[in-house]
């Protein structure tokens, strides 16, 4: 029996929230100038890099000897053409987070400007965010270290549904004993706040920033629900009628969700054993399913990655879409543009 660990970014309402500022904290350190949000209606002569990310959501990383170049693109699943893409650009001592620091969703802001990425190389790793136009702005010079304390780990990061950035750190204080804060950063750009908790932010725990902005500690999946509030832990997508889907080692399941509220801590771990298997026969004679998936905004659809089990059948990019409750798959990508990299699958909007 397997468990799905750690999966993408709950969806989430946007919203503000209010916290004393913390004093003692500079502004972090950054190089270029921040990238605006693009929006507007899409048009046939529109350039990819501002055009509206609508459509299915995937990305894929290009680890070079001096950069990394991870683009995130939207492709139409109508046409199958790839409508728009951001590009994020950064050395290669920093690694792409997500995986590592965050969860995928987790790891780009709402508008897919900003990307987290972090450098593990020795104790208290660095944590920065990367924008769309190179700008790379290192967070930890922000974070204030009480007088007597030494910094140790930046061991989680991400994006909130508000778009700010929570970062959990740790310091060793004067008696060597460890001291775990969680700090909100409102932009890259500006000093960050204590953010109060109701467990002890401790080194290599996780951690989940909620739709009303609370922060819950998580164990080995994430809580991901749809606008109702229903869902599972270890869900990579809920359906708008509360059905749970995942994929666990090639295979999708789903099972019933449930609000928050009347979950127990058992449910934390769920077994993907005790879940539905979703059959796509067709798709899964031919194809290994790998990584994640995304639910069309009406529910009806999913989206996945498949790599063709002959590499050499078909050079095309594998994005299939198949009914939620199994069927026939259809490959929605015709084109043979080179993706390096592992595909993501981020999710499926408007």
């Amino acid at each position: 029996m397997t468990t799905k660990t750690y999966t993408t970014f709950i969806l989430a309402a946007t919203c503000v929230l209010a916290l004393g500022a913390c004093a003692h904290s500079s502004t972090p350190s950054t190089t270029g100038a921040p990238s605006a949000p693009s929006s507007g209606v899409p048009t046939a002569s529109q350039d990819p890099a501002t055009a509206p990310m609508s459509g299915i959501i995937f990305a894929a990383s290009d680890d070079g000897i001096d950069t990394t170049v991870t683009t995130v693109r939207a492709i139409d699943p109508q046409s199958g053409t790839i409508t728009a893409t951001r590009t994020f650009t950064f050395p290669s001592e920093y690694l792409s987070a997500p995986g590592y620091m965050c969860e995928y969703m987790q790891c780009y802001s709402p508008d897919f400007s900003r990307m987290i990425v972090a450098n593990n190389d020795g104790e208290n790793e660095k944590v920065a965010v990367v924008s769309t136009d190179g700008t790379l702005t290192v967070l930890n010079d922000a974070i204030p270290t009480p007088s007597g304390h030494t910094p140790v780990s930046n061991h989680f990061a991400q994006f909130g549904p508000d778009g700010a950035i929570y970062v959990a750190h740790i310091d060793k204080d004067a008696a060597s004993d460890r001291v775990g804060t969680i700090y909100r950063f409102p932009s890259e750009t500006e000093a960050p706040e204590a953010v109060p908790t109701d467990f002890t932010v401790e080194n290599y725990a996780r951690f989940q920033v909620m739709p009303d902005l609370s922060i819950k500690r998580t164990k080995t999946a994430m809580w991901v629900a749809n606008e109702a509030g229903v869902g599972c832990f270890g869900a990579d997508a809920v359906t708008p009628d509360g059905t749970c889907l995942t994929i666990d080692q090639g295979t999708i399941y789903s099972t019933p969700g449930m609000p928050l509220a009347q979950t127990t801590p058992e449910d934390q771990t769920r077994l993907v054993s005790n879940w539905t298997t979703v059959s796509l026969p067709g798709l899964e004679s031919t194809h290994t399913i790998e990584g994640w998936l995304a639910v069309s905004p009406d529910g009806t659809q999913m989206a996945l990655y498949a790599s063709p089990k002959d590499p050499y059948s078909d050079l095309s990019l594998p994005i299939f879409v198949a009914p939620v409750a199994g069927g026939d798959a259809t490959q929605v990508t015709t084109t043979t543009e080179d993706v390096p990299g592992v595909v993501r699958i981020l999710g499926w909007t408007k």
